[in-house]
């Protein structure tokens, strides 16, 4: 059973209080953006910035953004330098000390190309269908076309991708079809990579995300903190919050959270 987030700050607390270190991961839209009608102008509220730019200085906290952008269009949206950076659901990471491309993704880069080319010809006719190639995976999103032409828009998708075999996968995100490479790869793969290769694999995570891609993150973590954004039903993250504003009032509280180190002594934990 996912759990109100808010009314369980004190448990929250207590675990980050227990906690040697801290990995926070964060999806991108959604969750730290809002969601809206054109993907290309997303961005992260000016608080919601500044709840990340205090928590990245910390040293006991260590932050990465995970998403389904390419890696190059979420570094210049969120634009924090230090921290670590995961476009394409996983399939593509950097950050200090860390460079990672999934090399059977990048065996079908050529692949892709040609599947969003062939797409974009096929979804041509259809008003407010858009396929974005991000070179490891591709979106078709289709938050801007009619409702009505949903069903045709994923038969398309579908039927293109089965027809070139067993390369890629679709998953339905909110209003964008995902197209994947069929790789043992997602992002629940992808934190536990970061946690590893960052030293710090015991590290209480907490994980923040709203689409069915994250899902696999809430089930690599299930005994850390995660929590899903707008998604109370029928996920496997502990924790939900049912607004995507409300993500940062959670920073902003756990931006401002004391715990003790040694008997007699308090100072800002994050």
């Amino acid at each position: 059973m996912t759990l109100p987030l808010f009314d369980h700050l004190t448990e929250i607390s207590s675990n980050v209080a227990a906690a040697h270190q801290l990995f926070l991961f964060l999806d991108f839209d959604g969750t730290l953006a809002p969601i809206g009608d054109d993907p290309d102008k997303a961005y992260m509220p000016a608080e919601t910035r500044k709840a990340l730019d205090e928590l990245a200085m910390k040293d006991r906290v260590s932050l990465a953004i995970i998403s389904g952008r390419a890696l190059s269009d979420l570094r210049e949206r969120v634009g924090l330098k230090g921290i670590i950076y995961a476009g394409n659901h996983g399939l593509e990471i950097s950050g200090p000390g860390m460079e990672f491309v999934e090399p059977a993704a990048a065996q079908q880069i050529k692949a892709l190309g040609e599947l969003a080319r062939h797409l974009r010809t096929r979804l041509h006719g259809i008003p407010g269908a858009e396929v974005e190639n991000k070179v490891l995976s591709a979106s078709v999103h289709f938050r801007r076309a009619a409702p009505e032409s949903r069903d045709e828009i994923d038969r398309l998708v579908r039927t293109a991708v089965e027809s070139i075999g067993s390369f890629f996968e679709v998953t339905l995100g909110r209003k964008v079809f995902e197209i994947r490479p069929r790789v043992n790869w997602h992002k629940g793969r992808a934190v536990g990579w970061i946690k590893e290769t960052s030293g710090t694999p015991d590290a209480l995570s907490v994980y923040l995300g709203d689409d069915a891609t994250d899902e696999d993150a809430f089930s690599a973590l299930a005994a850390d903190i995660t929590i899903s954004v707008g998604r109370s039903t029928r996920t496997s993250a502990r924790y939900c919050l049912e607004r995507q504003e409300a993500v940062q009032q959670f920073l902003s509280w756990l931006t401002g959270l004391t715990v003790a180190d040694a008997p007699g002594v308090m100072h800002t934990f994050v």
